[in-house]
């Protein structure tokens, strides 16, 4: 499926009201709740339908310093869950396009997934506070922020599905053993955003990355199920280099995706 430009996004949202920015968690009260977390380096939300929907989920968020008239995501994130029992993951993520956040994501399939949807553009992203961002539009469901929660995860995954560059990673030099799976979205801004798994020397991981000014960064998501390495890694420490087939990375890791 042909990406879409950012520049698309006018004809995708008509909201006028300003949201509200992110800022710091001093002083906030969290949600408490038992269980799963998506680890110290992205927020940890629930899902809530805005409809009557049954159903769980978690949204494992990564933010940004982006502004009104950049092209940095204001918010990045990996879900999964279910709704009635079908179960579904995915990759997003969120643009200003004015003072409004406009959200792309996509459907992870193919590793016995029930749902299998395109997000182009369609979902309309209000940061309500630091602990609560509510998506309307194709979906209708509020993300609110605990430390924790009593969630299950889904297997990890092997395959990414149609609508994302799916690359197989390898160490770059040789070096470490190992082998992994990079989901690089398309919608949106295309290779903006990624979620990736696998392992190195047999201990596993996974992560959600992005950019913001300074460039490419990615924090681990280190919850049960998704792997015990559990490291953070800033803006601009790694370095996105296309070359055919696809990219190698640099920088604080030395990989190699195709």
């Amino acid at each position: 499926m042909k990406s879409l430009a950012l520049g698309s996004m006018v004809a995708l949202s008509t909201a006028t009201s300003a949201f509200a920015q992110i800022s710091g968690l001093q002083n906030l009260h969290l949600t408490q709740v038992p269980g799963f977390s998506c680890g110290p380096h992205t927020r940890t939300y629930i899902v809530k339908p805005l409809d009557n929907r049954q159903g769980q989920g978690i949204r494992c968020v990564k933010l940004s310093e982006a502004k009104p008239g950049t092209k940095i995501p204001k918010l990045a994130w990996y879900g999964e869950g279910n709704w009635g029992g079908a179960t579904y993951r995915h990759v997003g993520q969120a643009f200003y396009l004015g003072y409004n956040l406009v959200g792309f994501a996509s459907d992870i399939h193919g590793n016995g997934e029930n749902i299998n949807n395109n997000f182009p553009g369609n979902l309309k992203v209000q940061i309500i506070n630091p602990a609560t961002i509510r998506v309307t539009g194709a979906w209708n469901e509020v993300w609110q922020l605990v430390n924790t929660t009593n969630y299950k995860p889904l297997p990890r995954p092997t395959t990414c599905g149609g609508y994302f560059d799916e690359y197989k990673v390898s160490d770059l030099t040789g070096n470490r053993n190992g082998e992994g799976l990079r989901c690089v979205l398309r919608v949106g801004l295309k290779n903006t955003t990624w979620f990736g798994n696998g392992n190195w020397e047999g201990s596993t991981y996974s992560h959600i990355g992005t950019r913001s000014f300074n460039g490419y960064g990615a924090g681990d998501i280190c919850g049960n199920g998704f792997g015990p390495i559990c490291n953070n890694f800033g803006w601009g420490s790694l370095k996105l280099t296309p070359v055919t087939g696809g990219f190698d990375v640099t920088g604080a890791w030395s990989e190699k995706w195709r």
